[in-house]
């Protein structure tokens, strides 16, 4: 006679499942592993509105720290200017179909008169309208917009060679609004800075850096827009060899000499980028060749002006493949370097009338906008990235089935 073998219930087999995902994501250690591989900062906001444990676990800093070294910003999308419109244009560039929701439920008409952007970090933008300073936040439009008062400017600043401000976010975002004012002062031998924070809609008591000697006399250049806060430090380009930078909690100064073969010859030869833990990305553009740098800082030590690393080099003409045109050969300087991204992730090309995507590791490149030779060129381009860190959601009061 044949052994029957019983076959379990369908119920058993349900209630076995159900003990074997208690057991996983009872565990705390098991469910941060499970929310790192979520990818995207909506999947785990999404995620952290199952529970209040699952939210303790998804915004706890240190598990935070390993989704964001994992799973860096995503562009979304970049503001475009040309000369003759004097308004921001978005161009959505989000991937796939939770990024491209993310963007639809956002607004990102600046209206007209946004004729440029200071600075755009976490969400918030710092654009430049009808000469008034507005922060916006397109990804909440229902938090309406702020009119910054005016920053204070040094006296003495009118009375030397030339000034220049420029705006920077803070790099955490405690107050949407929070953002210090630069004003940048010269003369023929020295430059040195002078900042204000604002906070709570009111600019604090300004405070001076150390001074900076000038290498050559007079080759101090203006950079509005070109300058970079990274790891409490802010780096200018200004200098054809050097950048200059200033340490925020010290106000002192240091100088960083460009590597070798590297020099800043017009304003979209050179971008900068900030790098995970300290230090920053340079990418430099010579002719139809790219090269990342890595400046290696110590964050423990202010005056340290650290070192540079090679870390790639790019020819375009071998990369670019049929975006090759021939008018190309021809033309100085044809190729500009319109933005970086964080971490130098991906570079953002002008070449003519045409705005490239290309991402640095993959070498993939993206035809995402091309302007009306009508319309001039690009004026400028202003990526918008996913913010960090997210905003999680408020859980109410009622019971927690998964305490």
């Amino acid at each position: 006679m044949e052994a029957h073998m019983e076959t379990p219930e369908p119920a058993s087999e349900a209630a076995e499942a159900a003990s074997t995902a208690a057991a996983v994501l009872g565990d705390d250690d098991l469910l941060r592993e499970i929310l790192l591989r979520l990818g995207l900062p909506t999947s785990l906001v999404c995620a952290a509105a199952v529970s209040r444990r699952w939210l303790r676990c998804a915004s706890d800093p240190a598990f935070l720290r390993r989704f964001r070294a994992r799973n860096l910003p995503l562009l979304l999308g970049v503001y475009v200017r040309t000369p003759d419109v004097q308004r921001l244009r978005f161009v959505p560039l989000a991937r796939g179909p939770e990024l491209a929701a993310v963007v639809r439920r956002g607004s990102f008409d600046l209206g007209e008169g946004a004729g440029s952007v200071w600075d755009c970090r976490n969400g918030r933008l710092l654009a430049d309208v009808d000469g008034r300073n507005v922060v916006y936040s397109p990804l909440h439009p229902e938090q309406g917009t702020d009119i910054l008062p005016e920053p204070p400017i040094p006296a003495e600043a009118y009375t030397l060679l030339f000034y220049f401000t420029d705006f920077l976010f803070y790099e955490n975002r405690d107050d949407r609004v929070s953002c210090t004012s630069v004003t940048v002062m010269c003369t023929e031998r020295q430059a040195w800075v002078y900042l204000s924070d604002l906070q709570a809609g009111v600019w604090g008591e300004g405070r001076y850096s150390g001074t900076i000697d000038i290498p050559v006399q007079g080759s101090l250049r203006v950079c509005e827009h070109h300058a970079l806060l990274a790891n409490r430090k802010l780096y200018m380009m200004c200098l054809p060899h050097h950048i200059i930078g200033f340490d925020l909690p010290s106000m002192g100064s240091f100088c960083i000499e460009l590597p070798d073969k590297v020099q800043y010859e017009y304003l979209e030869s050179i971008g900068l980028s900030c790098a995970e833990g300290s230090g920053f990305f340079l990418i430099h553009m010579k002719g139809f060749q790219i090269s990342v740098w890595l400046h290696i800082s110590d964050i423990t030590d202010s005056s340290s002006i650290g070192t540079w690393k090679l870390i790639d080099t790019i020819c375009l003409q071998q990369v670019f493949h049929h975006f090759v045109e021939l008018t190309w050969d021809s033309l100085p300087h044809v190729v500009r370097v319109a933005a970086v991204g964080e971490n130098a992730e991906f570079v953002l090309l002008q070449i003519q009338h045409k705005l490239f995507y290309m991402h640095i590791s993959s070498r993939a490149v993206e035809e995402v906008y091309e302007v009306s030779p009508a319309h001039g060129s690009l004026y400028g381009v202003y990526p918008f990235m996913t913010p960090w860190p997210p905003a999680f959601p408020a859980l109410n009061g009622g019971a927690d089935h998964d305490q």
